[in-house]
């Protein structure tokens, strides 16, 4: 069931069980190579103390999904929607028949925590908090913490179900407690692009923005997908962006579900969504892949909801 969610400005600290999210690992002497070969960012520039976000695409150069890569222990490791690892592993795993390299799907704890005095409280349970200058940490040889600055400082905790439980049990009473819609909310309002099992395979990176988070190195080596990236940055083919809409709808939009412009005439489809939420004002949140020259003042609908109404919010990397 869908939990209304508090926007970043009003967020008290708040633990949140992020079990839509998945880890993978990447083992094997080939390992770095591989991924090279299959995802958006060079992968032999990653460091130990830096989470990045990279996509894996088809060869259409339509992403299957974007993914939070890093170093968890002393392998690579990426954070994936759940719902879609099944197809992700089942295609990247194509072409490594000849390669040292394994891919498995990790049955880690993954925990969000936000919200006032996220820091101070996480240091309390911590000797080592990660922050700006080192955004991951690894503790013990069982947790890992990312740190991310938007849309407020927040940290996604990798660890296993036992230092889950304890976490849990430590802030009883210091935190409220909430599902992994909390994080997708903060993940709409700072503009990370989330995919579904319905958008997989349906948008080229840059029309999710993630040329401006710095997920795709357009001068690494040939990858999957790689000519319609570099063609569509060349040569302007583009024509989309990502957004997050802010405003009201009868009930809570789908995935994929078509958005409309209000013309002078009549009501003109724009674009889809990736994602929504609905927050404890009854507000809802959408983050959809639109064309980018529209007005930014412009009003939208959700298609077959005449009494929605939305409008485009700044996300702060693109004003």
């Amino acid at each position: 069931m869908r939990q209304p969610v508090e926007s970043s400005s009003r967020l008290p600290l708040t633990l949140m069980f992020l079990d839509d999210w998945a880890l993978v690992s990447v083992y094997g002497l080939d390992a770095i190579k591989y991924l090279q070969t299959q995802l958006t960012l060079d992968i032999t520039q990653i460091k130990k103390n830096q989470h990045y976000l990279t996509a894996h695409c088809n060869s259409s150069g339509k992403m299957w999904s974007n993914l939070r890569i890093f170093y968890f222990i002393n392998n690579i490791a990426y954070i994936i929607r759940k719902e879609i690892i099944e197809i992700q592993l089942n295609e990247i795993k194509k072409y490594s028949l000849f390669s040292k390299v394994d891919f498995v799907y990790d049955n880690q704890f993954l925990l969000g925590l936000s919200g006032m005095q996220a820091k101070q409280t996480l240091e309390n349970l911590f000797t080592i908090v990660p922050n700006i200058n080192t955004p991951v940490v690894q503790y013990n040889t069982t947790t890992a913490i990312l740190w991310f600055e938007n849309p407020i400082e927040r940290f996604l905790i990798v660890t296993n179900k036992t230092t889950g439980n304890i976490l849990q049990n430590k802030l009883l009473n210091k935190a409220s407690f909430a599902n992994s819609d909390q994080w997708l909310a903060l993940d709409i309002e700072a503009g990370i692009p989330v995919i579904n099992i319905q958008s997989t395979g349906k948008f080229i990176p840059q029309a999710t923005n993630l040329h401006m988070l710095g997920a795709i190195s357009f001068g690494k080596g040939c990858y999957i997908g790689q000519e319609v990236i570099a063609r569509a940055k060349y040569l302007g083919i583009n024509k989309n962006r990502l957004y997050w809409l802010a405003g009201k709808s009868n009930c809570l939009p789908e995935i994929s579900d078509s958005l409309e412009i209000k013309t002078t005439k009549y009501w003109k489809v724009i674009g889809k969504i990736l994602a929504s939420v609905k927050l404890d004002n009854n507000t809802i949140w959408v983050q959809a892949v639109m064309n980018k020259e529209i007005s930014p003042n412009s009003i939208l609908r959700i298609k077959h909801d005449e009494n929605s109404c939305l409008m485009i919010q700044p996300i702060h990397y693109y004003i």
